[in-house]
């Protein structure tokens, strides 16, 4: 065995199989990559939609597609491989069969996962950004919908929570940003400096209708101003000695789709403001009215030398002597020492503008792509074609072996 041979055999198996081992491997690399780019350029489009829910059922939609096509994308690199390897896909169709008959009766829940996510996203029962809140088969999770595929929908919750709810699992689909919400507010308005109880509800009426001309929550109003007195139990006695009489009052107005606490916060705040002097304000068990809230008082802390709090034995922290100017000076040494590390990193230098197609994809995106389209042009240059019966070898192209049959003539 010569070495000739053996590098001929080395070049033979790289052209026939090496290169293609290394385009199914490139390629199942960029399946998640594509589905990235893909995922970006379907949320900018959905902004130029203008229609609100039709922009976030696109984006749904979308992401679906896109989750599809991966899986296929999968699927058919993995058929490739095994044919790379030598099975015979003709006599793996039975065992196929009982293998995905066994899987289908194994895999139900998931089965269902996707039947439910096909009717949420035909229906349109909510789409990515919606407040919405699950409930059934022992869950119950709110949050906004960040991500919706065929199996799982995915959603954040008010604790920076993520979520993963299976579209099967949730019997109940409970969407605070469909069409329209209303802001309900009920609060125990004192009864201590009115007259009557209708002074009470003007006054709440007033103080409602100062929060709704506030331009940011004007703008999501849709509806007019309900005022409801003496809702509940109407009048509250006070629990305790030293609280006032109270009666329950509510507001209600209807606000745009997932705009309703917003509004709800700012009327609260607006009523609490107009009655503030009289919350907690009640007679006292002689009688004596006290005309105003008593708030203790903030503890006076020196600062010592040492640049602690000395009248506080439980906090002793030391607040440093270094001036405004000193932490300015080194944290600019420390950027001058970095700058020629982020320089080199800086996707608006021209090499990372070449790279990242102006920062719209990875550099190593970009490197394995390029990589993938000459290991293809190398397949196709190592390749032979037949032309008019004659076997014609590309430039790259390993000789062709020579079979002598030999016949016995005896």
């Amino acid at each position: 065995m010569t070495l000739d041979f053996v590098l001929e055999q080395i070049w033979r198996w790289s052209i026939e199989r090496g290169v293609d081992f290394a385009l199914l491997f490139i390629g199942a690399l960029l399946v998640p990559r594509a589905g990235r780019l893909a995922h970006r350029w379907s949320q900018h489009r959905s902004q130029r939609i203008a229609d609100f829910d039709e922009s976030k059922s696109s984006l749904a939609v979308a992401g679906v597609a896109i989750y599809i096509a991966q899986l296929i994308a999968y699927f058919v690199l993995f058929v490739f491989f095994l044919q790379q390897l030598g099975f015979s896909l003709v006599g793996a169709t039975i065992p196929a069969t009982a293998a995905s008959a066994a899987v289908g009766l194994g895999a139900q829940s998931i089965i269902a996962d996707f039947l439910a996510g096909f009717f949420i996203l035909s229906e349109k029962q909510y789409g990515i950004g919606d407040w919405v809140k699950f409930e059934g088969n022992g869950i119950e999770v709110e949050g906004t919908i960040i991500q919706v595929t065929m199996r799982a929908t995915r959603i954040r919750t008010l604790n920076e929570e993520t979520i993963i709810v299976p579209n099967s699992t949730a019997r109940v689909c409970i969407n605070h940003s469909h069409y329209w919400s209303s802001a309900v507010v009920v609060m125990p308005v004192p009864l201590l400096e009115v007259k009557t109880p209708w002074e009470a509800v003007e006054r709440f009426q007033k103080a409602t209708q100062r929060a709704l001309e506030v331009p940011e929550i004007a703008e999501v109003l849709k509806g007019d101003l309900e005022i409801h007195p003496a809702v509940g139990n109407g009048i509250n006695p006070p629990q305790v000695v030293g609280m006032p009489w109270t009666v329950n009052i509510r507001a209600m107005i209807m606000t745009e789709a997932g705009m309703q606490w917003m509004v709800e916060r700012g009327i609260r705040l607006s009523v609490m403001e107009e009655f503030w002097s009289e919350y907690g304000s009640a007679p006292t068990i002689n009688g004596d009215l006290q005309g105003e809230v008593s708030l203790r008082k903030k503890p006076e802390y020196t600062e010592n030398t040492s640049g602690s709090y000395a009248n506080n034995p439980w906090v002793d922290l030391s607040l440093g002597t270094t001036t405004p100017e000193e932490n300015s000076q080194e944290i600019t040494e420390l950027t001058a020492q970095d700058s020629e590390h982020y320089r080199r990193l800086d996707p608006r230098t021209l090499v990372g503008k070449l790279l990242s197609f102006n920062g719209n994809l990875r550099p190593s995106t970009t490197g394995l792509s390029l990589l993938f389209i000459a290991l293809l042009i190398v397949r196709i240059l190592g390749s032979s074609i037949e032309i008019d019966g004659e076997l014609v070898h590309g430039p790259l192209a390993p000789p062709a072996t020579e079979t002598t049959l030999k016949v016995s003539t005896n």
